[in-house]
Order: structure tokens, then C-alpha cells, then sequence
């Protein structure tokens, strides 16, 4: 799963469910519209950093299940970075968990 790519399509996105370690997301059907939807697919088999333990991605049903270590990534800030509209908030969130995913 590109964790880049899923922040940049969050306009997209509607999160159905969030507990510390575990994220469920929707997609909205506009995201097939957008030329990046292919790069999911695409990327959704690909190594995942070392604190995410699984992701799941179902098109036929639009939802993305990420499992992480809570104690690595915030939980707060993931959500936070997926709902904010304020853009300077979300890219310095985005940046914070792009660090921790490279490490």
C-alpha cells in the first residue's frame, strides 16, 4: 500500500472505522474517476513499511483496511491527517508520518 499516494487522494476517503492499530476506509465512487486509482491496485501488493502489518485493499467494495502499530504511528494524527481540509496542517501531519514510514 503507497501511504503517500492514500494521503493524497483523502479528499476520497471516509473513514468508517478507526480503533489504535486498525483503519477502515471508503472510498467514494469519484475516486475511479481519478487517474492516481490505478496506482492502488497497483501498489497494493508492494513491501509495506516495518509498522504497517497489513493493508487490504477490496475495490468491488471501495474499502481499505490498514493494520499498524499504534505505538508507532499516532493514531490521532493518522486520523487527523486523512480528515483535515486545512492544507497546512495536512501536509506538516503528512510529512510527520512519511518520516515515520521510512525509518
Amino acid at each position: 500500500m503507497d501511504f503517500q499516494l492514500l494521503m493524497e487522494l483523502r479528499n476520497y476517503l471516509t473513514i468508517k472505522h478507526h480503533i489504535p492499530g486498525r483503519i477502515r476506509i471508503q472510498f467514494s465512487p469519484g475516486l475511479l474517476g481519478d487517474r492516481r486509482a490505478g496506482k492502488l491496485r497497483e501498489k497494493a501488493g508492494e513491501e509495506l513499511p516495518s509498522c504497517i502489518r497489513s493493508s487490504k485493499l477490496n475495490m468491488f467494495t471501495r474499502n481499505v483496511i490498514i493494520e499498524y502499530d499504534a505505538e508507532t504511528i499516532v493514531p490521532e494524527k493518522l486520523h487527523e491527517a486523512l480528515i483535515t481540509k486545512d492544507p497546512e496542517r495536512f501536509e506538516k501531519l503528512a510529512a510527520e508520518l512519511q518520516a515515520i514510514m521510512e525509518r
